[in-house]
């Protein structure tokens, strides 16, 4: 009997012997419809375990936006030509290099289904080309394009239908016409907020994460002189483009009209500039917020700014920069700026870059603080589980991460029942496209309680800490100097050489360990006497190699770093 491959969304009531999923994703918001479907559903294989096939396909991603970017700013702008190049990297680098990593990864996909499955006789449901999406901004289209079941399902139709398989019988569903973003005019407090925030951002060094504004201030006195030396700015096309590296991804059809499809009104409403000319002084420095992603204003504020021969800096934000063995936003984005500052490295193998080591005030504020001795909750932190690969850097697939989730499961089998009502677990923020997590989790362990509440302070008031995952809350916890016991599968993060040997020595420390049943039970042997066992001389040492890499901090102040290297820059 002929078999359905559903591309989309799986529909109520299918059966696993004659329905196919082209990935989990077929049952994101479903899960309670289908019980057991991780197991009893056969899905496409899996392109992107290997790394090496990761760094390819994000190379090619990189070389798709970069390729096509002279013709994404003459659909924009009809005197694009007139514009410096930088001016529109800057303006359409974040949006573009997502779309471009959505379209790379699903044509790695596509090659997968084809290839295993092209000789079967399937029917394949497909959504057609004339169907309407419409994202307010660029964050709306990374929420419901990137992780949107009906963009994705767009997607693979238009690559599907450009390599068709024989074998295969496709049907036509009715096109959708969706809108994305919020239409409804903000509150009063909201506008205060935006307008307060626009003013923030117009400082040479704005108000980022973890920076107080008097900082803010007193850095962006720093950056009022003339940029000296040579600019580190990196061109895209000669850094990215396919002649440079490559990369090409060979794809099946013109990805413009995908770019098309994606882009955010946002987009439509700017006004360019007829021309942009160099500024009549020596280039200036400015520090660019992360908000550059999500913002459009505020970027082409930025794109004028370079565009007119000055530079930006970025700021490392979290974590994965400098640890990630694959990166492909962040490295068109932000590395390729002037100067990237961070938070201890200078190096991030695969990437180039003008990469400054600091101590940030984020780490420097928690540094040492955790005051949990007399603290009774172990706390366990896990992160995001897209359904979509949409990311293209060292993040579990959406296969690998259905283990991500049933590790969590299993930490907590091993972990002493009499731990279990001092246990918090903090999932991640909601997301779409992702599955289920808390309420995954905590009705298979009913004396586990939800945390919530500010994060930061759970953290350094607990007795342990569990984090399942290499992230930012691992690097401020270390820098805090709270116990903390680490896990995660290594190949399935995998990381650069660098981060990788640290990494070891965390684990010689017993700080990290290779699954979760060993974390629970180095949880179940040291949580009575956590702080005596976290104060031992390995383990610190361990704590303090680690953290002088990737979490920095520096005796006395931090602001005399920073305002030393700024006005040298």
């Amino acid at each position: 009997m002929e078999a359905t491959l559903i591309l989309g969304r799986m529909p109520e009531g299918a059966q696993p012997e004659h329905f196919r999923a082209a990935g989990p994703w077929c049952f994101a918001g479903r899960e309670k419809l289908f019980p057991g479907w991780e197991n009893s559903f056969q899905f496409a294989p899996e392109p992107l375990c290997d790394v090496n096939i990761l760094a390819q396909t994000a190379r090619e991603a990189c070389a798709i936006f970069a390729d096509n970017l002279p013709a994404l700013a003459a659909r924009l702008c009809p005197h694009s030509a007139a514009l410096p190049d930088a001016y529109w990297e800057t303006l359409l680098a974040p949006w573009g290099v997502d779309v471009a990593r959505q379209i790379a990864d699903r044509w790695q996909r596509v090659k997968a289904m084809t290839g295993t499955w092209g000789d079967l006789p399937l029917r394949v449901p497909l959504l057609p080309e004339n169907c309407a999406f419409r994202f307010a901004g660029e964050h709306d289209f990374t929420l419901y394009g990137s992780l949107g079941i009906s963009f994705n399902h767009w997607l693979f139709s238009r690559l599907l239908e450009a390599c068709w398989p024989t074998a295969w019988r496709r049907k036509y569903l009715p096109p959708v016409n969706k809108v994305y973003g919020n239409s409804v005019p903000p509150a009063l407090k909201e506008r205060v907020k935006h307008w307060a925030r626009r003013i923030l951002l117009r400082l040479p060094f704005p108000r980022l994460k973890g920076v107080s504004l008097w900082q803010s201030l007193r850095f962006s006195l720093a950056l009022a002189h003339t940029s000296r030396g040579q600019d580190s700015s990196l061109p895209l096309a000669a850094t990215f483009g396919a002649a440079a590296t490559g990369a090409d991804a060979h794809l099946p059809l013109d990805p413009l009209p995908i770019f098309w499809a994606a882009l955010p009104e946002a987009f439509t409403r700017l006004e360019h500039p007829r021309a942009l000319r160099k500024s009549r002084t020596a280039p200036r420095l400015r520090v660019a917020s992360v908000l550059a992603y999500e913002d459009t204003i505020y970027r082409q504020k930025l794109a004028v700014w370079r565009g007119r021969g000055n530079r930006l800096m970025y700021v490392q934000h979290g974590s994965g920069y400098g640890q990630m063995r694959v990166a492909c936003l962040s490295a068109v984005v932000e590395y390729s700026q002037h100067a990237f500052a961070t938070w201890g490295w200078n190096e991030h193998a695969g990437c180039r870059g003008n990469f400054i080591s600091l101590p940030y005030p984020q780490v420097a504020r928690i540094a040492g603080r955790w005051k949990g001795t007399g603290g009774k909750s172990l706390l366990f932190v896990g992160t995001e589980m897209p359904l979509f690969a949409y990311r293209l850097d060292s993040w579990p697939t959406p296969l690998q991460l259905l283990r991500y989730r049933n590790d969590k499961a299993r930490f907590f089998t091993v972990l002493k029942k009499d731990l279990h009502p001092r246990a918090l677990y903090r999932p991640y923020f909601p997301v779409p496209g992702t599955l289920k997590d808390a309420d995954w989790l905590l009705p298979r362990f009913p004396r586990v309680r939800l945390c919530t509440g500010p994060l930061t302070r759970q953290m350094l008031r607990c007795r342990v800490l569990v984090i399942d995952h290499p992230g930012t809350t691992m690097l401020e916890s270390l820098a805090a100097d709270a116990p903390t016991v680490l896990y995660w599968s290594r190949d399935v993060w995998p990381q650069t050489s660098e981060h990788e040997e640290l990494l070891g020595v965390l684990a010689e420390a017993g700080i990290l360990h290779a699954g979760p049943e060993e974390a629970a039970a180095k949880v179940n042997s040291v949580f009575d006497d956590a702080p005596d066992w976290w104060k031992g001389e390995t383990v610190q040492a361990a704590r303090r190699q680690y953290c002088a890499r990737y979490a920095m901090t520096v005796a006395g102040s931090e602001n005399d770093c920073w305002v030393n290297t700024l006005t040298k820059l």
